[in-house]
């Protein structure tokens, strides 16, 4: 797929008034050139000849406006579709499956959404520069070049002037590329707190679409911001030509008046400066970045088709049928399996056939080595991972794949590798009351504190950051709690809290939970212990 494919399948812009300016003030140019050759071979110093200057400046206004409009239009066409495909991206990524993302890697996914989307941006500008060389070649049929001392000179002042003014205007850009690169970097970071935080999305719809809503909202502010500096960039290029014209009518309208330059070295230094300079090198480093955009479109095109090989069940026309499953008796595992492959289809490591059975109101632990696939049983419990034979139902409902998003509404999770939100997603209200005093409970309340919906501070060492992911799934409020490992990075204090009075409160609310534990002093706090080894549970002794 090719950079005019894309515009075709992915602009809601039209191109056309960029691509009739384009042709307009390339053809302008050219003729511009035919006009200064033409008035260059007939001046004199004695007069000024008002015919040709006249022709000069309206050509002229006609290349400098046609062309700030074209290259304007390129540069918010090339940024509507890059936003549109980095939202469509952001929106695959989040409906995806765990297990892609696992194998799949974020370095290969910021490469594409990054690196691959700027090279299409870059690329858009230089095609309405490169068409615009190409007509102005198709005129240029004079070649000379000589240089004339005063001609020379004014070069220099022009462009002392030229520098004068892009250092005048340099500190303002700069403040807005500052300005630019921090959106964009708030914009990545989102991205990866979808992927970082996948499992705690995933596991809640609501808090996955109130994090999305924000993750849009940044995309589109840093889209703006892009075109607003961008467009400060083109008219600064742009004041850069009008010196480059002015200079020319310098050389042909004023220089011969003042006896210091003939008019045979009139039409040399404006072929050296308009034929050779400009069209020609512009054209030639044109060519690679253009194949680079190429080859970055069909990378961001093979990702698409990957994420929706990948989800199967994500159809943004008509979502998955979704029955709300408030409340349980009963959940079951009935022989199910999953198995972690190679590239080629091969198992590498199986969990089951499991049959478990947990009752509401149940506080469960999950005990083993590492490796022995305790991880992997709460990614399946939790509805993360979809078995690859088997059945999971809840009292009477057999949790087939449309019905995985209600289902995994039941849980909230914390696992070992956890993301912890620097914001309080998908809650309707926040008791402000509350959280102050659960961050207190936690002894937080000297370390981040809640400022709107968001926190302070998420810097914390990995005890305090896992203390202020349990505030935050307790104000979830859901059904079934799930811990992996939470009390192995808390001090004995804390460890002590969360065995004898933490869980003992979430069981007397008639809420669930399974944790995963290695202090077995603490396993009499549990209705059940259940071991595993090589995916299979066993025994203990």
């Amino acid at each position: 797929m090719d950079l005019i494919t894309l515009y075709k399948k992915e602009s809601e812009i039209s191109g056309l008034t960029a691509l009739i300016t384009a042709i307009i003030s390339g053809v302008a140019q050219g003729a511009l050139l035919g006009i200064i050759v033409t008035a260059a071979s007939t001046a004199t110093h004695k007069s000024l000849n008002f015919r040709y200057f006249l022709m000069f400046a309206i050509t002229f206004a006609i290349v400098i406006i046609g062309k700030r409009h074209a290259l304007k239009q390129a540069m918010i066409i090339a940024e509507e579709i890059v936003k549109k495909i980095r939202i469509r991206i952001g929106d695959k990524i989040r409906n995806t499956d765990l297990l892609f993302l696992e194998n799949t890697g974020r370095e290969d996914i910021f490469t594409r959404i990054a690196q691959d989307t700027s090279q299409i941006s870059e690329a858009a500008i230089l095609i309405i520069n490169a068409w615009q060389s190409a007509i102005v070649l198709v005129f240029s049929i004079f070649f000379l070049a000589m240089l004339s001392k005063p001609a020379f000179v004014i070069t220099l002042i022009a462009i002392a002037i030229a520098v004068a003014l892009y250092l005048s205007h340099q500190k303002s850009i700069a403040e807005e590329l500052v300005e630019t690169t921090k959106k964009e970097t708030r914009f990545f970071e989102m991205l990866n707190q979808i992927i970082d935080g996948f499992k705690e999305l995933r596991i809640n719809q609501k808090k996955n679409d109130h994090h999305f809503r924000y993750f849009e909202k940044t995309a589109i502010r840093a889209s703006d911001l892009k075109i607003k500096t961008g467009f400060k960039f083109i008219t600064l290029v742009m004041s850069s030509q009008v010196f480059f014209y002015t200079l020319l009518g310098i050389i042909i309208f004023i220089l011969p008046r003042l006896g210091h330059i003939s008019g045979e070295l009139v039409i040399r230094v404006t072929a050296v400066i308009l034929f050779i300079i400009g069209p020609v090198n512009l054209m030639v480093t044109a060519i690679p970045i253009f194949a680079r955009a190429n080859n970055a479109i069909r990378n961001l095109y093979i990702l698409e088709e990957r994420l929706d090989k990948a989800s199967n069940n994500f159809n943004p026309e008509h979502k998955s049928p979704i029955t709300k499953i408030a409340n349980f008796n009963e959940l079951r595992f009935e022989s199910i399996s999953f198995s972690y492959t190679d590239r080629n289809g091969t198992p590498l490591f199986t969990v089951g056939p499991l049959d478990l059975t947990i009752t509401r109101g149940e506080i469960l632990f999950i005990v083993g080595g590492n490796g022995s696939g305790k991880t992997t049983l709460l990614k399946l419990l939790t509805g993360l991972y979809y078995p690859i034979s088997g059945t999971l139902g809840v009292d009477d409902l057999t949790i087939s794949t449309p019905f995985y998003p209600a289902y995994r509404e039941l849980f909230s999770i914390i696992f070992n590798e956890f993301y912890l939100f620097d914001r309080l997603y998908g809650l309707d209200t926040i008791d402000e009351e509350k959280v102050g005093e659960l961050l207190k409970l936690m002894i937080l309340e000297n370390k981040t504190e809640l400022v709107g919906d968001a926190f302070s501070n998420i810097q914390l060492s990995t005890g305090q950051r896992k203390r202020l992911a349990m505030i935050v799934a307790l104000l979830d409020n859901k059904q079934i709690y799930v811990f992996d490992e939470w009390a192995a990075d808390q001090d004995p204090i804390f460890r002590k809290y969360f065995y004898e009075v933490l869980l003992k409160d979430l069981k007397a609310q008639g809420k669930t939970v399974i944790a995963v534990s290695h202090d077995d002093r603490y396993f009499h706090y549990a209705d059940r212990v259940l071991k595993m080894e090589f995916g299979k549970f066993v025994e203990r002794i």
